[in-house]
């Protein structure tokens, strides 16, 4: 079997499979294609070897020079599918075997907002609606407030909030469908990563108010769709609508750095660790797989008390 067609073939089996994420089965096709550009798509899968491997690793690291976590991604997007031929038996065995090979990642804390800046990004948002910062949110005044000129004000708004409330990611935010969103329970059912499904929940009574009030009112701008966020036209709200009216909301508030949806997902984690939620309930919230992806976090939590200890212990003057 040639590489283009072992490439084609895993794809193929990829989509069958149903585990796999819209933006992970896209960038195994740019990663695939990528190596089959280095190696030849002619090639008999047969005949790369470990030397050929460490090329290609090589190739990435300096000729394309990029970082390591993207080369770390492509070599384990090409690693699950020599796997995947090696137990399909078009392979004998995978040339990952024993390759010896281990691309170390820069330890890099997660960014998360401060209270402050938490705020003041929410506080720009309500004051986008004409209304007061820091005040309940209250159905009545909600439905005065919006309509169909400042609806992508009022998305906004609730992307941001739900996002720092239950710390989903923006791709899952935009992907909630209204048979999702259970308001007598306050709670939205969410599909993750690998089509692992999980529950979050509206615990704070404005929260609820906020999300009610947003699934009522949306009908305003004449949806033309069943996804809950839309936008003032009745179009999908995406990712992206929701990164921009972010980025705008910050410069807004006056923040110096820029603030993007991850960030939100990030606060939400520290938030609730440092508020003394036990680890495996925020792992299960945020719908890790493994344990040790939650506890980046811990970390995060500890240089906030690290900060806070200094700024109360240093001596005046």
């Amino acid at each position: 079997m040639t590489l283009d067609e072992a490439c084609e073939q895993f794809l193929v089996h990829c989509r069958l499979a149903k585990t796999l994420s819209r933006n992970t089965l896209r960038a195994y096709g740019v990663d695939l294609a990528e190596f089959q550009a280095f190696v030849g798509p002619g090639v008999d899968v047969e005949a790369i070897d470990r030397l050929r491997l460490r090329a290609f690793l090589q190739h990435l690291v300096d000729a394309r020079g990029l970082k390591a976590s993207s080369v770390k991604r492509r070599m384990a997007c090409l690693k699950v599918m020599f796997n995947w031929l090696e137990s399909d038996e078009v392979i004998t065995l995978s040339p990952f075997h024993r390759l010896g090979v281990r691309i170390r990642l820069p330890k890099r804390l997660p960014r998360a907002l401060s209270g402050h800046e938490s705020k003041a990004v929410v506080a720009a948002a309500v004051r986008r609606l004409g209304l007061r910062a820091g005040v309940p949110y209250d159905r009545a005044v909600l439905r005065r407030a919006v309509d169909v000129g400042n609806f992508d004000a009022f998305t906004a708004l609730v992307a941001i909030e739900v996002m720092l409330t239950t710390g989903v990611r923006v791709g899952e935010l935009t992907s909630i469908r209204l048979r999702d969103v259970d308001l007598p329970s306050s709670v939205i059912r969410i599909h993750g990563k690998g089509d692992r499904e999980r529950r979050v929940f509206l615990v704070d009574q404005a929260m609820a108010a906020l999300v009610e009030t947003y699934v009522a009112l949306r009908e305003r701008a004449a949806p033309l769709t069943d996804l809950v966020l839309v936008t003032g036209r009745g179009v999908p709200a995406t990712a992206q609508f929701v990164r921009k009216h972010l980025h705008d909301l910050a410069e807004e508030a006056g923040l110096e750095r820029q603030i993007t949806p991850h960030m939100l997902r990030h606060t939400a984690a520290t938030q609730l660790l440092e508020a003394g939620v036990d680890i495996r309930f925020v792992q299960k919230l945020l719908g890790h797989q493994s344990i040790s992806t939650t506890e980046m976090y811990t970390a995060v939590s500890d240089e906030s008390l690290r900060a806070t200890l200094l700024r109360v212990q240093r001596p005046p003057g």
